[in-house]
């Protein structure tokens, strides 16, 4: 059931102003709709060669993951809508007329869906990531991981992303029965073995596009993890693999922020 301050927070977003002039009326009426379908057509450009589970892409944004903050809003939307398109009026009245409110959170959702915020401004940007070579010394890499506070470093070879250097990187090293017994004169590349993605065996890792969402990369960090694997960093490539121009990286630390 609802509660009578429920009730009248639906009235101040919806419900007809009999003082209102009828021009006006009309005019919020026509916004409305026209924001609503407005709405309909960047989501159905949004969706367009993706796979839906609903016939309607209002319905299909408000229960993926991008659009489920705006879920209790577009529900209200979709009940004054059908209002207003199928029984605006009973024995010649108006029976609803949206409020500024309700335009503005058609404005909000559509310029969402337009622009909406991406991870990448989120980003450690290529050009400020703490990145290594092959014949890079390892222990100038490590002094600098920790005075910068990088805890994974990308390791290209030619401009070619083949792996992560980090403290599991040594761990695995050593595991795999490896004496480190000149650290000072060891390379990057002495590690070659443990600087795959797949030699990893504590951590993960995902590519992913430059138009990747924010939400789309919490959502991936707050998914459950891999037994004893966590996902530790987005690397985001122009094309979302690994074969591509690496752009940027992201942490759950980072994401935080946003």
């Amino acid at each position: 059931m609802r509660t009578k301050s429920a009730l009248k927070a639906r009235q101040r977003l919806c419900l007809w102003n009999p003082q209102a002039s009828l021009w006006g009326e009309i005019m919020k009426s026509d916004e409305f709709l026209n924001l609503y379908r407005t709405l309909e057509e960047v989501l159905s450009e949004k969706y367009s060669d993706r796979t839906r589970n609903y016939g309607s892409v209002v319905v299909q944004f408000m229960n993926d993951v991008e659009g489920r903050q705006f879920k209790d809003k577009l529900n209200l939307c979709r009940e004054i809508r059908n209002l207003l398109s199928h029984h605006p009026e009973v024995n010649g009245e108006k029976i609803i007329e949206p409020s500024q409110a309700m335009l503005d959170i058609l404005n909000e959702v559509i310029n969402y869906v337009k622009r909406p915020p991406l991870a990448i401004s989120y980003a450690t940007p290529f050009e400020n990531l703490l990145k290594a070579s092959l014949n890079n010394n390892a222990l100038t890499i490590m002094k600098k991981m920790e005075h910068r506070g990088f805890s994974h470093v990308p390791v290209l070879n030619g401009g070619k992303f083949i792996g992560v250097f980090s403290v599991g990187t040594i761990f695995m090293y050593i595991l795999g029965g490896n004496a480190i017994e000149n650290i000072e004169n060891m390379e990057i590349g002495d590690f070659r073995k443990y600087l795959p993605f797949e030699a990893h065996t504590t951590e993960r890792f995902r590519f992913i596009s430059e138009s990747t969402t924010v939400i789309e990369a919490k959502t991936a960090f707050e998914q459950p993890q891999q037994r004893s694997r966590r996902l530790v960093a987005l690397f985001i490539t122009d094309n979302g693999s690994q074969g591509g121009r690496l752009l940027g990286m992201i942490t759950p630390w980072d994401i935080l922020r946003s």
